[in-house]
């Protein structure tokens, strides 16, 4: 289990970093920013030269990328019923989360912009998590349909 746990863990880094580039690139862009900034001012702040911030950068991008890769483990845990392995899931990825995005200088420290860095978490995992069993039920019934010709 070890070894698929890091496994993922590596896995996820570079999907982490690409999203990371993506999202922070379309930023800098939606902003009329003429430069590219990997990261919101009050984080960039804090450290001496650009290239601190970006790297800084990339390593959360790879932590996020990690977390999501290694959470989605739960979800292989066939003992479990389907709302322990959610809640499970939501869990570590809503506390991850909120560290490494703390840290990324995401949100300030105060009840009002945890809650609504939650809120959006949750709105977002509740879009993802509602398409993802979408297809989950479309794929059970199709083979229940493949089934169902062959007798």
């Amino acid at each position: 289990m070890i070894r698929r746990i890091l496994n993922h863990f590596f896995f996820g880094m570079p999907f982490g970093i690409t999203y990371g580039l993506l999202v922070t690139l379309g930023y800098s862009y939606g902003r009329g920013d003429t430069f590219y900034q990997p990261a919101e001012a009050r984080f960039a702040e804090h450290f001496s030269s650009n290239l601190d911030v970006l790297l800084i950068s990339i390593i959360l991008w790879a932590l996020f990328g990690s977390l999501f890769s290694v959470t989605a483990l739960v979800f292989e845990i066939e003992r479990w019923s389907l709302a322990r392995q959610t809640l499970t899931h939501f869990a570590t990825t809503v506390s991850g989360f909120m560290i490494i995005a703390y840290f990324a200088g995401w949100y300030p420290l105060d009840l009002a912009s945890i809650t609504s860095e939650i809120f959006v978490f949750v709105i977002i995992y509740l879009v993802v998590w509602g398409y993802s069993m979408l297809r989950a039920k479309r794929s059970v019934d199709a083979i229940n349909k493949k089934i169902k010709k062959e007798k």
